[in-house]
């Protein structure tokens, strides 16, 4: 991870809105894998949203009953003969 990332500190029991930005339109596929701090699938490979050219969105509504911690997003875009993934963190915390 690079210094300059934050990780988001979020609320459980939210639903948290997760973008992608492509540079290049029309992918084959762009899938979401969420992991949870015990590292089980809360999300599996799911098909995220094109909500505008290049714009790809899920939203995932997190339960108050989830673990708090470090929650790993894995983005995979295909594209032809090409592969690319992304992997970012946020935080899930009790509300008060």
């Amino acid at each position: 991870m690079s210094d300059l990332q934050t990780i988001q500190k979020l609320l459980l029991g939210t639903a948290i809105k997760i973008t992608s930005i492509l540079s290049e339109p029309n992918p084959d596929s762009i899938l979401i894998t969420i992991d949870d701090p015990a590292d089980v699938e809360k999300v599996s490979s799911a098909s995220m949203t094109e909500s505008a050219d290049k714009v790809h969105t899920y939203t995932w509504q997190s339960a108050t009953t989830d673990l708090s911690g470090c929650y790993v997003v894995t983005i995979k875009v295909t594209k032809g003969v090409y592969t690319s993934v992304q992997q970012f963190l946020f935080e899930m915390t009790e509300q008060q």
